[in-house]
């Protein structure tokens, strides 16, 4: 007998002992020739889901702040990345803040290499949105290029309200650029942030100053702008 023949014999059959089963019946019957394919099937449908709701669920860094000024303790740094998440982002987005904390060890010439080797890595990354720093660390970092001049962020402000840029400005810190007096201009390289109202709130105790400055490689001047106003305009 052909083949193809043979073949729709055995589907007829199939069918016939199937419509004289009852339904449970036809269901170990089924399991019983399909156990692997069901198996299977539910395994690779659990993998779907898993990684559909981690693609969803997954947090992703809006706002990366690197603090490289007094010691915080975790609970301080929690605290500060609160603040920014509630300015910044709504209770629907996948976005957070990220708070780092970069010390440097003048004492030990291998840790600075790998300081600054971190750093820089993730500067050409466009990680880094934000710098708070003391005024040493600021002024060095101002030397290697590794902050902008916050001119935009400021110029942002002042359009959007001039009150708070004139208690901003108040607090600026600027650097001297150019070889002679003809060419000389300074730029604004940093905020003073050590007694403004987000660090009253937030009761840290500096027991010197720090500022607040933009990263070069920031790819969120907007965020930037929003996380300085957010340092004078809370109570």
């Amino acid at each position: 007998m052909d083949n193809k023949y043979i073949g729709k014999d055995r589907k007829r059959s199939e069918k016939e002992k199937l419509r004289e089963m009852s339904i449970g019946e036809k269901a170990a019957y089924i399991w019983s020739y399909y156990n692997y394919h069901i198996i299977g099937g539910i395994a690779a449908a659990a993998v779907i889901i898993s990684i559909a709701y981690s693609c969803s669920t997954r947090t992703e860094t809006g706002l990366f702040v690197v603090w490289s000024a007094n010691y915080l303790e975790h609970e301080e740094v929690e605290a500060l990345k609160e603040k920014i998440n509630e300015r910044l982002f709504d209770h629907t987005s996948n976005e957070t803040a990220e708070i780092s904390l970069f010390f440097t060890n003048e004492d030990d010439p291998a840790f600075m290499i790998n300081y600054y080797n971190r750093l820089m890595a993730m500067l050409t990354a466009g990680s880094i949105d934000v710098f708070i720093a003391d005024m040493e660390t600021m002024t060095s970092m101002s030397s290697r290029e590794f902050i902008w001049p916050l001119d935009i962020v400021m110029n942002d402000i002042k359009v959007s309200d001039t009150a708070l840029y004139e208690k901003i400005d108040n607090e600026a810190s600027g650097i001297l650029f150019g070889l002679d007096e003809n060419n000389q201009t300074i730029e604004i390289m940093g905020i003073r942030v050590t007694d403004s109202p987000l660090i009253k709130a937030l009761g840290y105790n500096m027991d010197r100053d720090i500022f607040f400055c933009m990263a070069i490689s920031t790819q969120n001047p907007g965020r930037v702008t929003e996380t300085l106003k957010l340092f004078f305009e809370i109570s």
